[in-house]
């Protein structure tokens, strides 16, 4: 069994590229600091990233460290998603607001929106006039608050600037409504 224990910031050499393991992985698998898989090469390994963030996700790309100079690079699998998009920008900024405020990852794109399927979820979106596609991708939702970020109610801490779109949404909601 391969052990991954840390996350390599260095660049890996093409040797090292190409003696690593391939470890294709959805999003809910790539949010967890213990996880026991397998390789695309069929090789059992663990994932036990002990000094990795609260909330952090493995990126697409990223490469992890082992025993023995092993070396893993992470790739988002595809995965079940729901493209949604709308009869205008106005229209899915506003859908955008209502994934926001209530802090399901999403990944942005210029004329839509992905999330994770979920039928709730798209039964609100389908009654504020979104179009659903379902579609198969890897999901690389926004960090923010899902990527390590305190995501509390005490928003004067927050760098808005750096706030991704849907933090910044959840803190004009959170102001408005005085919880904030």
């Amino acid at each position: 069994m391969l052990r991954f224990t840390r996350i390599h910031d260095a660049p890996l050499t093409s040797a090292q590229r190409n003696a690593a393991v391939r470890l294709q992985l959805p999003h809910d698998e790539r949010a967890k600091h213990r996880l026991a898989t397998m390789s695309v090469e069929g090789k059992v390994v663990a994932i036990l990233l002990v000094d990795a963030r609260r909330g952090s996700i493995l990126r697409d790309g990223a490469v992890l460290a082992g025993d023995d100079d092993a070396f893993a690079i992470v790739e988002a699998a595809l995965q079940p998603l729901a493209r949604i998009t709308a009869d205008s920008q106005l229209a899915l900024l506003r859908l955008t607001y209502h994934l926001a405020n209530r802090h399901v990852p999403a990944q942005l794109a210029t004329n839509a929106v992905l999330i994770e399927r979920d039928p709730v979820l798209e039964t609100m979106l389908r009654g504020l006039g979104a179009h659903i596609e379902h579609i198969e991708a890897p999901f690389e939702p926004e960090g923010g608050a899902y990527d390590g970020h305190h995501h509390g109610h005490d928003h004067d801490e927050a760098d808005a600037a750096s706030a991704s779109i849907g933090e910044q949404l959840s803190i004009a909601a959170h102001a408005r409504s005085g919880d904030g």
